[in-house]
């Protein structure tokens, strides 16, 4: 014989289930990063971090009055990071290392240049028509 808690606990238990299945995604994780399964990298060149999850919050670089802001960026692995140029001339962002993993075209006023970063480490990078431009990307791992 089932008692009346039984029951009501027979009929929440099916109820709960979708619930339980959404919760992982409402709060996020302290890393800020979507759960398995979520978006990938998957403009990332081939290698770089092709289904690998991104951040969930992607990070923004503006580049205004001469200035990439703010001039260091650090952030976890797997981040997608876009630079867009404020400013009336155009501007570039360059890796001064080799291989050259950023290398972007000119970029007109609001044009944008995204890439998504997999490796740690610091990655240094120039404006080419403007030399004394100059920021940095520090890649932390997850």
């Amino acid at each position: 014989m089932m008692t009346s808690l039984m029951r009501r606990m027979l009929v929440l238990i099916p109820l709960m289930g979708p619930m339980g299945v959404m919760l992982p995604g409402c709060g996020g994780s302290a890393g800020g990063t979507i759960p398995v399964g979520g978006d990938t990298a998957a403009n990332a060149p081939p290698g770089e971090s092709a289904g690998k999850p991104v951040s969930a919050e992607p990070k923004q670089i503006s580049i205004d009055n001469f200035k990439y802001a703010p001039g260091t960026l650090t952030i976890p692995a797997g981040t997608k990071v876009t630079w867009t140029n404020h400013d009336d001339m155009p501007h570039t962002v360059t890796s001064t290392g080799k291989p050259k993993i950023l290398n972007s075209e000119a970029l007109d006023t609001d044009d944008q240049y995204s890439h998504v970063f997999a490796d740690p480490g610091t990655y240094i990078y120039v404006c080419t028509i403007h030399p004394k431009m100059s920021g940095q990307v520090i890649v932390e791992k997850r």
